[in-house]
């Protein structure tokens, strides 16, 4: 697929094209209608970009039951968790969209800063089941926004806390609001992740 810069004054217009026809990216952003094609435009070919965009375009693997995959990501034993559990449930036939595959750092453009957080948005709205690691001191702030808008979606969510630390307490694990979104139930080992996904199919 290829990609365009739409615009010399809004880092965010991007473009592909398809069919014969040309439409913006970011849907949620610039809506769904086609554009003309200008010969001003700019191809869009470096890989870090292209790569966000294809993950944009395409969160998921068709024909298979969707997780997205919810945590924080910010330090290496976090990514291994994630990483881990994804595996395992990619293993059993399902697809994941894990947001860490998307890396961003000092370096990245608006455009791809952007595009991780379309995509992020379009995969939980895609979704079929959000799983949450929860694991920390408090949960996660981009998870605890992950886990409301897939309440506000009305996504099936399974929360997942492996950590032995308990700040609230011993039934919970989790404060009462985010608590409330998940059931108050809380998953704290792989295997019970795999027990509540086979009971919500």
């Amino acid at each position: 697929m290829k990609y365009y810069v739409g615009s010399k004054t809004d880092q965010l217009y991007a473009l592909y094209e398809k069919n014969g026809a040309v439409y913006p990216v970011f849907a949620e952003k610039y809506g769904t209608e086609s554009v003309l094609f200008s010969k001003e435009w700019t191809e869009i070919t470096d890989a870090e970009t292209v790569a966000a965009l294809d993950k944009y375009m395409q969160p998921y693997e068709e024909g298979k039951k969707r997780i997205y995959m919810a945590g924080p990501l910010f330090n290496e034993g976090d990514r291994y968790t994630n990483q881990v559990n994804s595996d395992a449930l990619r293993a059993m036939g399902y697809t994941t969209f894990l947001p860490q595959e998307i890396v961003i750092t000092n370096e990245s453009t608006p455009l791809v800063k952007a595009a991780c957080l379309y995509m992020d948005l379009k995969a939980i709205r895609l979704c079929d089941v959000l799983l949450a690691n929860c694991n920390g001191i408090d949960i996660d702030s981009g998870t605890a926004a992950e886990i409301g808008l897939a309440y506000g979606w009305g996504k099936k969510i399974v929360a997942y806390k492996s950590d032995v630390r308990n700040y609230y307490n011993d039934t919970y694990r989790l404060n009462n609001f985010v608590g409330g979104m998940v059931d108050h139930q809380v998953c704290r080992t792989l295997e019970e992740v795999k027990q509540r996904l086979a009971q919500l199919n």
